[in-house]
């Protein structure tokens, strides 16, 4: 029987643009340290950018410093006060470089992901005018608060939880709703069988990849236990809720375009339901361009009706699905390379993680 390993580490500093694969990644409650870290809002409303909007995101390039990983560690205050990201993206204004140590003149801003109304810290006139010249429209750069934040007074929300029905109390990002995102890489071989042109699986965006599992094996997972390559104390996740896709999935991530793999509106089977899978998936992560594949072949064998899932939530029977959300409450660092054991089915009932 083959193990099942991690295989690949990924973070998205700012949501929306270009992951960074690690080797190493230090998990914290709110999901692996630096995800999220940051996102793009409209100047006005401070609601949130994505891809979904504006595929060029796909092509913002993320650099990080080796003294990032430290930082994830032990702390920002560490850091050299010119440790940064670095941002480049074809068409932009030269690199943008965003301190990974939050600005002391930082202005708290009003910020929206989602259903999640909170306070960010705007990261100043240079990132703001470097994105508003990438999309073409008055934006900010903002960093989340958080639990780490030393209890920002003020009257909004600094700490953004999960959905209490399917994990209780957890805290997340600026991720779309959970802190991390689970996929099998066999999932994707068995998905790419299916379409006209195979995908990467930047598509998905996913946070932890796993090799050595059958194909959709993760559908049965619950509570897992990843065993250290270097030792120590395993490490434990829960697997709490199906990630249904969106247009992400059709944008090119090298070109920011869309993939226009079939006409959709010939595809049988399509109904109202299909609008439930949002965009994100669509876009090809090297282009930025959006188009209608994956999502048109997941809606064959992977809505939540083929799946047996709307019979405990009606609201899937329409929704696509690939991956799933997980939490933890156990801090320590993943490597690529340990071992994932499977402590708990998947019950039949979606249950709140204890």
């Amino acid at each position: 029987m083959a193990t099942t390993t991690i295989a690949a580490l990924n973070i998205y500093p700012i949501k929306s643009c270009r992951g960074v694969s690690l080797q190493s990644a230090v998990l914290t409650e709110a999901g692996l340290a630096l995800d999220r870290q940051w996102m793009v809002v409209r100047e006005e409303s401070g609601r949130f950018l994505t891809q979904r909007e504006k595929g060029i995101l796909a092509l913002v390039e993320v650099s990080l410093p080796l003294e990032a990983l430290h930082a994830a560690q032990w702390g920002t205050e560490r850091l050299p006060p010119d440790a940064a990201l670095t941002l480049t993206a074809p068409g932009a204004p030269g690199p943008l470089k965003v301190p990974l140590r939050r600005r002391p003149d930082s202005e708290i801003r009003k910020v929206t992901v989602w259903e999640w109304t909170g306070a960010g810290a705007d990261e100043g006139p240079d990132a703001a005018a470097w994105f508003s010249a990438l999309l073409g429209l008055p934006c900010r750069l903002v960093r989340y608060l958080g639990s780490g934040s030393g209890g920002e007074k003020g009257p909004l929300p600094v700490v953004r939880t999960t959905e209490p029905e399917y994990a209780v109390n957890y805290e997340t990002r600026f991720s779309d709703g959970y802190p991390m995102l689970l996929v099998t890489q066999s999932a994707l071989s068995d998905l790419n069988a299916k379409l006209p042109a195979p995908l990467p699986m930047n598509r998905f965006r996913p946070n932890i990849e796993v090799a050595g599992a059958d194909p959709w094996a993760e559908d049965g997972w619950r509570d897992m236990e990843v065993s250290p390559s270097a030792g120590g104390a395993g490490i434990k996740l829960t697997a709490v809720k199906p990630c249904s896709r969106c247009k992400t999935t059709t944008i090119d991530q090298a070109t920011g375009q869309a993939t226009h793999l079939q006409d959709h509106h010939h595809r049988p089977g399509h109904g109202p339901g299909h609008a439930h899978a949002c965009k994100t998936t669509t876009i090809d992560q090297a282009t930025g361009q959006a188009g209608d594949e994956p999502l048109d072949t997941l809606h064959t064998f992977r809505t939540g009706k083929a799946l047996g899932w709307a019979e405990t939530e009606k609201s899937w029977t329409h929704a696509v699905f690939f991956g799933w959300n997980v939490v933890s409450r156990t801090p320590g660092v993943l490597s690529v390379g340990d071992r994932l054991t499977v402590r708990a089915p998947q019950g039949k009932a979606l249950v709140p993680a204890p």
